[in-house]
């Protein structure tokens, strides 16, 4: 026998698709009669639509091996924006257990075991930026893989909250209030690095608001304090801007100590931007404009695509964008 549908179930009842629906379902807001209910329940048996659904929940209680990726040491468990993602994978992991059974666990690109603990891994979400030879290793040894951060990957399901939109939307608004000579401070796109993408973002915000790219102001940083701080003083030895694109919040506390010591007021003088809303962007002197971005549905929604994909076939990959929001604080708000 064939998979039994809902309508064959409907037609052998004589009864609608939806009342059928409703029964099975157990939806209570259009109640059936108990004589309906009961003839539908019948028929459902009758037919082995009850025992199909039954085991096929039984065959997915199947263990699913499932690990979260760090591919790179600049991205860790010190990050307050990974230990979000990792928050929002594991409070979905959590509520999957309940039904399925997944083994889960945290490993680093740079443990020296790295690449033998891949071997028997179901699946994998991956966090952070690497190498294209890094993630066709990690390709070839792990069937089912989704991304789940803030620039593309491609080929694999991910789930991102997209910072090169975010890059030039930074851009736009300090256009936007009268700035024209933006910089930016933060990672440049290398072939060393296969998903990072906020200075293609801070290019294409120029683009958008008529500054040639020629006029680009820019010094490459990994996304820390201290080197935001080592990169706007070597920025500022070249040119003072009237604004700053930083890469992100951390690198952001950087750039604003550089700013202070070299005499230059946020943001009469220098308007700064970050991106991620860090808890401690709130509280700098003066405090930060910033795009909030929602780590923690990056992670749930990433662990619940991919234990889905685990237990139902499917050939494409999806993306999932989460949108982050502007909050503006006072590094980019001149007093009158």
């Amino acid at each position: 026998m064939g998979k039994v549908t809902l309508k064959e179930i409907a037609e052998r009842s004589g009864v609608s698709v939806s009342t059928v629906s409703r029964i099975l379902s157990g939806d209570t807001s259009r109640k059936p009669s108990e004589e309906t209910s009961r003839r539908v329940l019948m028929v459902a048996h009758e037919l082995g639509f009850i025992e199909s659904r039954t085991k096929s929940i039984r065959k997915a209680r199947i263990p699913i091996t499932l690990d979260a990726i760090f591919l790179s040491d600049h991205e860790s468990l010190a990050s307050e924006f990974f230990q979000k993602i990792l928050s929002g994978i594991e409070h979905e992991i959590g509520r999957l257990a309940e039904e399925y059974n997944i083994r889960y666990s945290v490993i680093a690109s740079s443990d020296s075991s790295f690449l033998s603990s891949l071997e028997g891994l179901d699946a994998a979400i991956i966090l952070g930026r690497g190498s294209d030879e890094l993630i066709m290793e990690i390709r070839k040894r792990v069937p089912l893989l989704i991304y789940a951060g803030l620039n593309s990957i491609g080929g694999m399901d991910e789930v991102i909250s997209d910072a090169e939109a975010g890059m030039a939307d930074a851009v736009r608004h300090l256009y936007g209030k009268g700035r024209r000579v933006i910089a930016y401070v933060g990672p440049a796109d290398t072939p060393e690095v296969l998903n990072e993408h906020r200075f293609r973002g801070y290019l294409e915000g120029l683009d958008s608001v008529g500054i040639s790219r020629d006029g680009a102001v820019f010094e490459s940083v990994h996304l820390s304090p201290q080197e935001g701080y080592e990169g706007t003083i070597r920025l500022l030895e070249r040119t003072i801007p009237d604004a700053i694109v930083a890469a992100n919040d951390n690198t952001a506390i950087g750039v604003l100590k550089a700013l202070n010591e070299k005499g230059l007021k946020v943001p009469e003088d220098v308007m700064l931007t970050g991106f991620d809303n860090a808890e401690a962007s709130a509280f700098l002197e003066p405090s930060l404009t910033t795009f909030a971005v929602f780590a923690e549905e990056l992670g749930r929604f990433a662990a619940k695509i991919i234990v889905d994909r685990c237990l139902n076939e499917r050939s494409y990959p999806i993306r999932i964008n989460i949108p982050y929001s502007l909050i503006e604080r006072e590094s980019t708000e001149v007093r009158s």
